[in-house]
């Protein structure tokens, strides 16, 4: 991003700021239609490929796309204005400055860091069996997007229209994006889909009404979104447990995966 040469006067990022940027969002693509892998083995065994930009949010110079002249040197050069993106995304957001704004950038570098904090607190990546080592052979990521919790609000007297549901005033609802990628080179499918409410390693209560039977079949390198809308009567569920957890199993063998969606201890 505002990366062309020749040009004086530019903000760059310190090598220091440059490997930070990759490494918090776990050295991939923060737009989240991409999320591609941007480095990986060279066939010098010393060596690494890296395919990715340390882009800048507002331009390192002027005349440069999202250009900020607000801004100070040093905060040009700063690691908030900075965002890890591939190549080619990073030439896309340049190219149309109007469909992707300083908003969107912010909103893609805060979404693929929260996307990685989870995915390094929970055991995702390799599926379990109780009392066996990691099953091998299975690579599956995920990322969520969009948690939100409300309450039902149900029909009132004097409302003009009324809603036929099956979730009562008072019905403690939840939804999000669920985004999944196989990273693997053959199809994975997965089925006992649900919904863990925990308080640390308890479970409070396992929702397998959330998904119903529904199966998810998961092309090679590829991500899927799984869209997750259901409820609770109880709402001493939520009140009780500190975090959200997905949990599904491949068809086959069912090697065990587990993921966290959410933190419930954070407004």
């Amino acid at each position: 991003m505002d990366r062309r040469s020749g040009e004086t006067m530019r903000d760059e990022f310190p090598k220091a700021t440059i490997e930070i940027l990759a490494k918090r969002v776990g050295q991939r693509c923060s737009n989240p239609s991409c999320r591609k892998t941007t480095s990986g083995p060279h066939t010098d065994p010393s060596k690494a490929v890296v395919v990715g930009v340390a882009a800048h949010i507002t331009a390192a110079s002027p005349g440069g796309p999202r250009y900020d002249q607000s801004l100070a040197s040093d905060e040009r050069s700063s690691i908030d204005i900075g965002i890890w993106l591939c190549q080619t995304c990073s030439k896309l957001v340049d190219n149309d400055q109007a469909r992707y704004p300083v908003e969107i950038l912010r909103n893609w570098k805060e979404r693929s860091e929260k996307s990685v904090v989870q995915e390094v607190e929970s055991r995702e990546g390799r599926a379990h069996r109780p009392g066996q080592e990691p099953a091998e052979g299975h690579s599956i990521r995920l990322s969520v997007d969009d948690w939100e919790v409300w309450r039902e609000r149900g029909n009132r007297p004097g409302d003009r229209i009324i809603f036929i549901s099956p979730w009562a005033a008072g019905s403690v609802r939840y939804s999000c994006v669920i985004r999944l990628r196989n990273d693997s080179e053959w199809e994975e499918q997965l089925h006992r889909l649900r919904v863990e409410f925990r308080r640390g390693q308890e479970v409070v209560l396992s929702d397998e009404y959330a998904f119903g039977d529904r199966e998810v079949v998961l092309p090679p390198r590829k991500w899927v979104a799984l869209d997750l809308g259901h409820g609770l009567h109880e709402e001493t569920v939520f009140t009780s447990s500190d975090s959200v957890w997905f949990k599904a199993e491949t068809v086959g063998d069912n090697a065990k995966f587990t993921w966290r969606l959410a933190d419930l201890t954070t407004p």
